[in-house]
Formats: structure tokens, C-alpha cells, sequence
């Protein structure tokens, strides 16, 4: 089993943070804090790094980043903006135990030869952004970085990284649909079938339905002779569904996901969390989760320990005025619960 894990990280000039260091990653990483401290950033750093194994690659995640986080602002579904340089800089460096990348912003038109781009010389134009991975550079103008179409790259994309990222919303049923392709695709249906059962137990199994150029996703349940529609169970199977699916579609990658409590009522904690370290494990993913709540951190607690599980928490120096994360271990952490801490930056 190959060891995909990163165990530290620094990050310099991204987004809300001027200069961060993490140590002491584990498999599941569990990231709390006050809401707008950095904790979706810090998931969409990790990601942009663990995701480019290859200099196109890191071009091809700024553009998906920048999308997923803009899309939904209103204006028009083709316009963008860089966002992701931390104010007043011009260089964001990102770097772990395996591996290290910087964005830079720059003004003046570049004469430097652009060996992996499928750009003419002389169509860098000002201003562009620098890319460079480990030793390989490449330069591309924003307007291209930013174009909606995505169609700059050159190549397909051809990390072996497996990477997927669940948002704080209810799941696209289209994107479920093809996480659990991944399970059919590595025989792990059963996987996900006794773990619904755990979650409720009138669950017999997931079903999918092709219908014209789309796909329905239909629960087997004890009280109903044919399979109802997911969308019949509410949010928190939903929710259910997508994280562990995403962990096998992650197999030997990485899963992110954002605000992981929403939707699932907090008796359902203690299942979610042991069949989510039992899980990352057999399919060799690590994962980094955000949560605003108590009751999560309580039994992530609970759950994991110091091999296999890490809480850090996000918190704005006063002095500074720099955001930093502190790792807690499990009797800090207990500590800080049982006596109305600073957990969730309070």
C-alpha cells in the first residue's frame, strides 16, 4: 500500500493566511474554528497540492478552485476572478513533506520558454501567473487561467492522485451517482449497503436507474415494495451517502469535506465517525473535515486517537492579527470540551 499522506504543511500567501504551518497530520483531519477563519481555505490549499502531481495538473486545479467557490456569486457562469493571493502579495508558496508549488502574479510580458504549453511564446501576455511545481515552471495570462471553458490546458489531465471534495450542500445526486460508480467499479457495494443499514435500518441497499442521458438513485427499504427516490429520505441519507462513497472514489487520494455535521443528526455521530476511520483505512484516503459543532468534535473524540486522528483549530492571533492552528490531542481536547474551551475558536 503505497503512503500518499502528507504529515505537514506551510502555507504562505493564500487566500486569509499570510503564513501557516500544520504537523502532525494523521489519516482524518478534523479542523475547527469560527466561521470566515480559514478553514475551507486551508482544505482548498491542501487539495491544490495533493492534486498536482504534474506542473498541468496545478493549472488545471487553480481554474476548478476558482470555479467551485465563484460559481455561485451571481454575476455570469463565465465570469471569474483571482481571489486566491493573499492581500497585497504577489506570490502564494504552498508546501509539504511531499511536495511544494508557488503561484505568482506578475505585470511585465515573459521571454522565458514555455516547454509544456500548448500557448505560442509570443502569446504570454501581461499579466500572467507563474506556476512552478517542485522544478518545473510554466506561464499562462490570467485571462486564460480564468476562462471558463478550461480549455488552456493543452493535455488531459493525468494525475493518478484520486481527489474529491464534498461542499457544506446537499450533494448533486449525479455526482453520488458516479462516487458509487466507483464502489461497483471495486466491488464495494456491500460496503456501502451495511453501512446504510447501520444509519437506519429499515435501508436494504442503494439502487441506480439510467433515464435519458441521466441517472436516478433509488433506496430498497424494508416498508415499500418497489425503491423510492433518495430525494424521499432527506438530507442527512443524502449526506450520508455522498461521504461514504467519496472515501472509496478517494481510494489511495484524498477526500475533503466541508462542514461535515450538516445534515446528519448528531445521534448518528458515533456510526458516521467509526465507519469513516474504518473506512479511510481499508481505502488508504486521507481526509481533512471542517465542523462548526460541538457534538461532532465531542465524538470524533471519542472515536479516533493519536494514530489515526488529528483536531486542529483555527484562531486569529491578537498580536498579530495572522490566523494559526493549534493541534490538540485527545485529553486537550476532552479537556477544553469539558471545560467550555476555546473549542470552535469561542
Amino acid at each position: 500500500m503505497k503512503d500518499i499522506a502528507i504529515n505537514e504543511i506551510t502555507i504562505k500567501n493564500f487566500k486569509c493566511f499570510k503564513d501557516i504551518r500544520l504537523e502532525g497530520l494523521q489519516r482524518v483531519n478534523l479542523i475547527g474554528g469560527k466561521n470566515n477563519i480559514g478553514k475551507t481555505s486551508f482544505m482548498e490549499a491542501v487539495e491544490l497540492l495533493v492534486s498536482s502531481s504534474n506542473i498541468n495538473d496545478l493549472v488545471a486545479s487553480t481554474y476548478k478552485m476558482i470555479k467551485r467557490r465563484q460559481k455561485g456569486i451571481g454575476i455570469r457562469s463565465d465570469y471569474f476572478e483571482l481571489d486566491f493571493i493573499h492581500a497585497h502579495q504577489s506570490k502564494l508558496e504552498i508546501k509539504s513533506d511531499k511536495s511544494c508549488f508557488s503561484i505568482e502574479y506578475q505585470e511585465e510580458p515573459t521571454l522565458l520558454e514555455n516547454n509544456d504549453s500548448a500557448i505560442e511564446l509570443d502569446a504570454i501576455e501581461a499579466p500572467f501567473l507563474k506556476f512552478k511545481l517542485n522544478e518545473r515552471e510554466i506561464n499562462y495570462p490570467i485571462e486564460k487561467v480564468l476562462d471558463f471553458r478550461g480549455r488552456f490546458f493543452g493535455r488531459k489531465e493525468t494525475s493518478p492522485i484520486k481527489t474529491n471534495f464534498i461542499g457544506p450542500t446537499t450533494s448533486e445526486e449525479r455526482d453520488i451517482a458516479i462516487f458509487y460508480g466507483s464502489l461497483v467499479d471495486i466491488n464495494k457495494e456491500h460496503f456501502l449497503n451495511e453501512s446504510l443499514q447501520l444509519f437506519d435500518e429499515n435501508i436494504i441497499s442503494l439502487k441506480q436507474k439510467a433515464i435519458d442521458r441521466d441517472i436516478v438513485l433509488k433506496v430498497e427499504v424494508k416498508d415499500r415494495d418497489v425503491p423510492i427516490l433518495l430525494s424521499a429520505l432527506g438530507d442527512g441519507v443524502n449526506r450520508y451517502i455522498a461521504i461514504l462513497c467519496a472515501i472509496w472514489a478517494s481510494q489511495d487520494g484524498f477526500l475533503f469535506i466541508d462542514e461535515i455535521e450538516n445534515g446528519i443528526h448528531y445521534t448518528n455521530y458515533d456510526k458516521l465517525w467509526r465507519i469513516i476511520f474504518a473506512a479511510s483505512k481499508d481505502a488508504n484516503c486521507q481526509l481533512f473535515i471542517t465542523t462548526h459543532s460541538k457534538e461532532c468534535i465531542e465524538v470524533f473524540n471519542e472515536v479516533s486517537d493519536s494514530r489515526n486522528g488529528a483536531y486542529f483549530e483555527f484562531f486569529k492571533n491578537k498580536k498579530s492579527n495572522m490566523i494559526s492552528a493549534q493541534k490538540r490531542d485527545k485529553d486537550q481536547l476532552e479537556y477544553a470540551l469539558s471545560h467550555k474551551g476555546s473549542i470552535r475558536g469561542e
